[in-house]
């Protein structure tokens, strides 16, 4: 079942190209805006999904150091929510990097979602999630996304929950897309 759970999670990476987001010329080209605060980014993709947006519960900085690995001294500012019930894993993390270190915060990012795709000890409706989880960044902002909100009827499904997984993150990344655009 492990081995099983690796090849789908390889199988994901490569077809969606799950690592980590550099930052690209495109990236610096598309000309994001610099001035909106990650909570305004998050606000607006909660408002976005509505019930299905589960991440409620505020991050705070000391578990964005601690379980993600970004210290404060890595960005001017974040926002980030994860759910109320530690059972869940939807997650929803921007972080403005401070100057000079956004690779930092995407390699800690990184970190954290090769760890929890690794760990063999999640409950298995939320393996989907975590396989499904994105690093999109936008100019100076890191985007941990990592949503899906209710398997019920398709959690028997790996395909197409890691698939409505993936949906849930896109809208999530287009919301902040259009957000930092505008």
């Amino acid at each position: 079942m492990k081995k099983w759970w690796l090849t789908v999670g390889i199988t994901v990476c490569f077809l969606t190209g799950c690592s980590k987001t550099d930052t690209s010329a495109v990236d610096m080209e598309a000309g994001y805006r610099d001035d909106v605060s990650p909570q305004t980014l998050v606000e607006a993709v909660a408002s976005e999904l509505g019930d299905d947006y589960w991440a409620n519960a505020e991050l705070s900085p000391e578990f964005l150091d601690d379980w993600y690995g970004i210290p404060d001294d890595m960005y001017e500012e974040y926002y980030g929510q994860t759910p109320m019930i530690s059972a869940n894993v939807d997650a929803l993390i921007v972080v403005k990097a401070e100057e000079g270190k956004l690779t930092d915060v995407q390699d800690a990012f990184d970190t954290y979602r090769e760890s929890m795709v690794q760990d063999t000890f999640q409950y298995p409706i939320n393996i989907p999630k975590i396989q499904a989880s994105e690093i999109r960044t936008f100019g100076n902002y890191v985007c941990f996304v990592q949503l899906g909100a209710d398997m019920n009827g398709i959690e028997d499904d790996d395909e197409a929950a890691i698939k409505a997984c993936q949906e849930m993150n896109g809208r999530a990344l287009s919301v902040i897309e259009k957000e930092l655009t505008r």
